[in-house]
């Protein structure tokens, strides 16, 4: 009976120390899903820049969806080369970089002309939370650039507009009908506007 005590007791020992160890592994296994959690990679596929996120797993990723405005796929705009893969251990480092990634293809799209793309990489920049106070003010500076564009290519347009009022006009005073005299006299008002707007369009 003396002999049975010890034997009872080093298998409880051996038990408990089983317990632990899974604990243990347990808790590794937890930690090391969280931080994977945390961890997000960006790859070129085809002509779409994809984010993946980590899963709750130690290893694993799984892309965002679609739907998603800051983290969904991202074309590659034309004429632009897709970075390497890299991989993050925080969303805030994932937003600076593709902010800097982004803005950059913004510019390059404004120097060609291309207006369009240019403000919807700026607005998909601007849906980024982790962005530095620096950053904003790029941000700003880059919509402030898109305005400016857009202004300019609004006035050209007015000026073309009122081009073509006035040759419709010179139309109907050279038909020498009921509007005619009308005609001459909006003709003559709308000549100052046309050269005002030639002149900023210029500038």
């Amino acid at each position: 009976m003396a002999e049975q005590a010890p034997r009872r007791g080093g298998a409880f020992q051996r038990l408990l120390l089983w317990l632990v160890i899974l604990a243990l592994l347990g808790a590794v296994g937890w930690l090391a899903s969280e931080r994977n959690q945390h961890r997000f990679r960006v790859s070129a596929q085809g002509s779409l820049l994809v984010i993946e996120r980590g899963r709750f797993f130690p290893t694993g990723t799984a892309p965002l969806p679609a739907t998603d405005k800051a983290y969904g796929p991202i074309p590659v705009p034309a004429g632009e080369k897709p970075p390497a893969d890299t991989e993050f251990d925080e969303q805030n480092a994932l937003d600076r970089w593709l902010f800097d990634l982004l803005g950059g293809w913004a510019r390059n799209a404004g120097k060609k002309g291309d207006g369009r793309t240019a403000a919807t990489l700026v607005d998909r920049a601007s849906a980024l939370p982790g962005l530095t106070g620096g950053q904003i003010n790029e941000l700003n500076a880059l919509r402030a650039d898109l305005a400016w564009d857009d202004a300019q290519t609004d006035i050209a347009t007015a000026a073309q507009l009122v081009e073509g009022a006035r040759r419709k006009l010179e139309a109907v005073r050279q038909g020498n009908g009921a509007h005619a005299a009308d005609a001459s006299a909006l003709s003559g008002k709308l000549e100052g506007l046309q050269n005002t707007l030639r002149d900023l369009s210029k500038r």
